[in-house]
């Protein structure tokens, strides 16, 4: 990012915090919740949600770019099951929004080319080749290191997603040694007690006291890594999980989140508090206005709590997100 972009983003995010003041400027957005992996800590995939058209998604991102939005972040289920992500991307950057993405990389290779307007790409890697695939299927691995290198080669910026869980807390040295190899920052975060996207107990939930013990040596590691992507304060949020602090959600006054089908909700963890445009044919920005601010100690989801950290002045945060925006 150009360092005048990247003040500005800075300053936007700390001017919202100080005066109060609510502008959507990170928007994560769902958008879809087709999957072609089937994650053992994940049941998006085998949900059924409305998907916005071509024409719709343009209109929202029309109206993102007047709203002031300096990041659209697109997630899924996977994003580049879309057939007009290219389309979209380009759109994004036409109305001055930079783009990031989370993918499992089995298709990066095929649409590379659609692609090169992307910010930052990330890609889910969650330990050596059986680890990963026993998690997410057969292949996978492969297809994620294929992904990495074919991003590389294209100049795309890159970041790992590492997901915690019962099958990888052992391998976080392994996990740190790839975000090397690939000069790719890491991020890490808890996979959830539940399954992503159900209600169903999630069958490799992390141990409590193993899970600890990980948290611990990344916050040893942090010092001598520049590859760590959370902050120590970050971690030491993340450390406490399940049991969180009951916080007031500053991430509400920067950020929402746009399901598959156009609803706006605060986060993906408060989806009983949404705006459902459909219904009452609001623009987002009143739908982001109407958005109640609400007090959680759920959040596991290692961006946010960044953001969160931040927006609460913590000091290292603020020089560690410097080196990753």
């Amino acid at each position: 990012m150009k360092l005048s972009r990247k003040i500005a983003s800075i300053q936007a995010i700390l001017e919202a915090k100080i005066f109060n003041k609510r502008t959507p400027l990170l928007v994560n957005w769902e958008i879809t919740r087709r999957c072609n992996a089937r994650c053992k800590y994940c049941g998006i995939w085998d949900s059924t949600s409305k998907e916005l058209d071509t024409k719709e998604v343009l209109a929202i991102i029309q109206e993102l770019g007047l709203l002031g939005t300096q990041m659209i972040h697109f997630t899924g289920g996977e994003p580049l099951l879309r057939e007009d992500i290219g389309i979209i991307l380009d759109y994004c950057q036409k109305n001055n929004i930079l783009t990031s993405m989370n993918s499992n990389g089995a298709y990066v290779p095929q649409r590379i080319n659609e692609i090169t307007t992307l910010y930052l790409l990330g890609i889910s890697m969650d330990g050596p080749e059986d680890v990963h695939d026993h998690i997410r299927g057969k292949g996978s691995y492969r297809k994620a290191i294929e992904a990495i290198t074919t991003a590389r080669d294209k100049g795309i910026k890159l970041r790992l997603l590492a997901v915690l869980s019962e099958c990888n807390l052992d391998v976080v040295d392994f996990l740190l040694g790839k975000s090397m190899e690939f000069n790719a920052p890491i991020i890490f975060q808890p996979a959830t007690q539940l399954l992503l996207g159900a209600k169903t107990k999630n069958p490799i939930a992390p141990n409590l006291e193993r899970y600890k013990q990980a948290i611990k040596k990344l916050i040893a590691k942090k010092s001598a890594t520049k590859y760590i992507v959370n902050s120590v304060s970050g971690l030491n949020f993340l450390y406490n999980w399940p049991d969180m602090k009951r916080v007031r959600c500053l991430s509400q006054l920067v950020s929402c989140r746009i399901q598959s089908d156009g609803h706006v909700y605060i986060c993906y963890r408060n989806q009983d508090q949404a705006v459902r445009k459909d219904e009452k044919r609001n623009s987002v920005k009143d739908s982001f206005s109407q958005l109640p601010f609400v007090h959680c100690n759920c959040c596991c989801c290692a961006s946010s709590v960044e953001l969160n950290c931040l927006l609460s002045l913590k000091l290292d945060t603020i020089f560690n997100s410097w080196g990753f925006i």
